[in-house]
């Protein structure tokens, strides 16, 4: 059982900017707007319609000889690409690698170990103006580099950022999300910033019930699809959903500004859906300090349980350009299903069979993981975005 706990709708006018992209498609006849105190709720119909874009391949990220560059696994928190058009990428290795802005590689950045610019369990990236950080969840610190991409102190996370999991920065402060876990409730909630006020969401489950699989023991494990919050920040604003429903919340600093919707209808989850989400089982990852876990999908349902429903949206990604893209199919690692939204809220179409973008180049190429046949890696591609 859940307990959602709404932010304030602040009073006031709030306009959202146009699409402002020359050739970018009609929203549909079934786009609904009204106010609600000050904030814009925009409602576009259940009907999904192909996306009328054309999707390029103009490149993958390659290592220094020209050969793509294969990657182990790939999700958005691990990628940046900067003003100059430059990609920087995390791997478990760990390392922090640059591509030139012809997606070339061209140097490593830090290496293992406790000092400055020296990582033990990196995995996010991101930018706090000209600075690099890389949050590293062993240190419980930010892994900093100047715009030379020289070593700086570290930011340790303390005090209303102990128990921080992922970070983005914002212009005069950041966003982060935290795991609430008490006796009595388990839950998560995201800031928009390090002191004071309420959380912008936050969402109560139930605590929770020890399992123990073959090779670890879990203290409170909730049901498998469980809701959760996703969001994704661009510049002064932050895309939240909080599943299971169907609502992404657009804040512009700490005060929200819209609420876009699609009526679309959830369903109950079954076993298929966890084998499908975990083909090879679920993979505990420690980073080095011990082996590997894998539970199998059956043993997970077993144990675990299912939740009521099925979430509908399953994360969510925010451009600079105001594009919003929700993923509605389960395992972002894999090809899926992406509504697609203009910056006023309005759905535009959907794509199917690609992954997630991971980021977007300044002149609006988008990069995309995708799966190498041969070998069973992952290579970026770059996509020239045809509207």
């Amino acid at each position: 059982m859940q307990l959602r706990i709404l932010p304030h709708l602040s009073i006031g006018v709030a306009l959202l900017t146009g699409l402002g992209c020359a050739g970018a498609p009609a929203e549909g006849p079934d786009v609904m707007r009204t106010d609600s105190a000050g904030v814009r709720i925009v409602s576009s119909g259940a009907e999904d319609r192909e996306l009328p874009w054309r999707f390029d391949s103009v490149g993958v990220l390659t290592d220094s000889a020209g050969e793509p560059y294969l990657f182990t696994a790939m999700t958005r928190r691990r990628v940046l690409v900067d003003r100059a058009g430059r990609t920087y990428v995390l791997t478990p290795d760990p390392a922090f690698l640059r591509f030139d802005r012809e997606g070339r590689f061209d140097r490593t950045i830090g290496r293992r170990g406790q000092g400055p610019g020296e990582f033990e369990f990196p995995f996010t990236v991101g930018a706090q103006g000209d600075t690099l950080v890389v949050k590293d969840g062993s240190k419980r610190a930010l892994v900093r580099f100047s715009s030379s991409l020289d070593p700086v102190a570290d930011r340790r996370l303390e005090g209303a950022l102990a128990r921080a999991g992922f970070i983005e920065f914002r212009s005069g402060g950041l966003w982060f999300s935290q795991q609430l876990v008490t006796d009595s409730l388990r839950g998560i909630e995201l800031r928009a910033d390090t002191v004071g006020g309420a959380p912008l969401h936050r969402l109560i489950a139930s605590p929770g019930k020890p399992v123990r699989f073959g090779c670890i023991g879990m203290p409170s494990a909730t049901p498998i699809f469980e809701p959760t919050i996703h969001w994704a920040a661009s510049g002064p604003r932050i895309v939240v959903n909080e599943q299971p429903d169907y609502a992404l919340w657009m804040y512009e600093g700490g005060r929200l500004i819209a609420i876009v919707r699609r009526p679309l209808a959830p369903r109950v989850p079954t076993a298929d859906d966890v084998r499908a989400l975990y083909p090879d089982g679920f993979v505990i990852r420690f980073g080095g300090a011990r082996p590997d876990c894998e539970v199998p999908a059956d043993e997970l349902v077993a144990k675990q349980g299912l939740a009521a429903a099925l979430p509908l949206v399953n994360d969510v990604q925010y451009f600079s350009d105001g594009m919003i893209w929700a993923q509605r199919s389960l395992e972002s690692g894999k090809t899926g299903v992406f509504d697609v939204f203009g910056s006023d809220g309005a759905y535009l179409g959907t794509v199917r069979g690609m992954q997630m973008p991971v980021a977007r180049f300044p002149n609006g190429d988008l990069l995309v993981p995708r799966e190498d046949a041969e070998t069973g890696g992952i290579v970026l591609t770059r996509l020239r975005v045809k509207r």
